[in-house]
C-alpha cells in the first residue's frame, strides 16, 4: 500500500504540472504574404490651353514659357513618362484638320509642336504623334509625389482657313 500511495502522490504532482508544461512547449507560426498593388498615376496641372484665334506661320508658347504645366507622380511607385500629339482637328467638322509634323517643319495645314521642360535648359524638344521621334521619352525616373514642369510652343500652319476653332491633345503617360 505505501509503494501505491507514493506512485499515486507522482502522478498527482505530474498531472497537476502537464498543464503548465504544454503551455510552456506550445507554440504556433503564422505567415502572411501580401503582394502590393502597382498605381500608376500621373497628375497634370493645367490640363489645357487656350490660345485663342491664330495666324498663319506664327509660333505661340505658353507662360510662363517652361514652367506652365506641373505633372506630379501621385501613384506609390517611380515611373517613366511619354508624351505624344495628334493631328489637330476642326471642332466642328473633325475630318477636317491639319497634321501634326514629324519633322519641326510646318507647310499648309500641317503645324508643329514641342514641349520645353523646366527641369533641362536644352532647347525645345519636338512632339510627335508615332511614339518614335525624339520627344517620346518625356521624363524617365519620376519619383513618388515628384514634380516637374514644362511649357509647350505651337507653330501654326503656312496655310489654313481662317476662323476655325481647331483643337488637338497632347497624352502624357505613365509606365
Amino acid at each position: 500500500m505505501r509503494i501505491a500511495s507514493i506512485a499515486l502522490a507522482v502522478i498527482l504532482a505530474l498531472l497537476s504540472s502537464f498543464p503548465a508544461l504544454a503551455e510552456e512547449t506550445s507554440t504556433g507560426t503564422i505567415t502572411i504574404t501580401m503582394t502590393t498593388k502597382t498605381v500608376l498615376e500621373i497628375e497634370l496641372n493645367p490640363t489645357s490651353w487656350g490660345i485663342g484665334p491664330v495666324e498663319l506661320n506664327t509660333e505661340y508658347k505658353t507662360d510662363p514659357e517652361k514652367t506652365w504645366c506641373a505633372m506630379t507622380n501621385r501613384g506609390n511607385c517611380m515611373v517613366n513618362t511619354y508624351i505624344k500629339g495628334e493631328d489637330a482637328e476642326w471642332v466642328d467638322y473633325p475630318s477636317q484638320k491639319w497634321t501634326l509634323s514629324n519633322d519641326e517643319n510646318n507647310g499648309e495645314n500641317e503645324y508643329v509642336l514641342w514641349y520645353w521642360v523646366g527641369w533641362t535648359s536644352g532647347d525645345y524638344i519636338l512632339i510627335t504623334k508615332d511614339e518614335t521621334g525624339e520627344g517620346t521619352e518625356f521624363y524617365s525616373g519620376l519619383g513618388m509625389g515628384e514634380e516637374k514642369k514644362f511649357g509647350l510652343k505651337l507653330l501654326t500652319p503656312t496655310f489654313f482657313y481662317g476662323g476655325r476653332e481647331m483643337k488637338t491633345t497632347i497624352t502624357v503617360s505613365a509606365v
